[in-house]
């Protein structure tokens, strides 16, 4: 399904192949002989959203280009089923496997391998040739790799540097945990209520 959004509508190369079960949305680009196969979701909420030539996007993917952070995916990149990509940069060559996750401000340096359910957190650049394990997490400046038994002295961490700020526009640090929630979907919904206007193109 092709959907024209806030007025722009995606460019898909005539050699691409996109599965009529896929989702593109807005201001998107699919380079030459890039696959999206079944179920996967490509789409622009305010930012372009761009993927090379000679890309493999797997079922069930969700890439998104944020209002503040646009999200580019180089040549000859893999990326494996229910993939979460939002808001990041992603160099050629790179390989993500399934359920990998890419918050808003990550940047893949060329050739990185990312294990399966493994993390790039935001604002974390992913130095060359970098291999994730699974169920790792990269977060920081410079970058640390995290095991899951480091979950909370991570979560701390993310908080203390604005992760609903970076993600989602609003400060939280001083809200309880509902009144975030409430304020977050208020905010997210200005944006996702413009939805209502999308016209499908193909």
């Amino acid at each position: 399904m092709i959907i024209e959004h806030g007025g722009k509508k995606p460019k898909i190369d005539k050699s691409a192949v996109v599965a009529p079960s896929a989702t593109i949305s807005g201001d998107v680009r699919i380079g030459a002989e890039t696959c999206v196969l079944a179920g996967a979701v490509l789409t622009s909420e305010g930012t372009p959203l761009k993927i090379g030539p000679r890309s493999i996007i797997m079922e069930n993917v969700v890439i998104r280009a944020s209002k503040v952070h646009p999200t580019t995916i180089g040549h000859h990149v893999f990326i494996g089923p229910q993939v979460h990509i939002s808001g990041a940069f992603v160099s050629p060559r790179c390989f993500i496997s399934t359920g990998a996750i890419l918050f808003n401000g990550a940047m893949l340096e060329e050739g990185c391998l990312l294990a399966v359910h493994s993390v790039v957190h935001m604002n974390t650049t992913c130095k060359a040739s970098t291999f994730i394990p699974a169920g790792f997490t990269l977060y920081g400046k410079p970058a640390r790799l995290y095991n899951p038994a480091d979950a909370l002295e991570l979560h701390r961490k993310i908080a203390s540097k604005g992760f609903t700020k970076t993600v989602f526009g609003f400060d939280s640090s001083e809200m309880s945990i509902p009144l975030s929630v409430e304020t977050l979907c208020e905010r997210y919904l200005k944006s996702l209520l413009t939805h209502s206007d999308d016209r499908e193109i193909g």
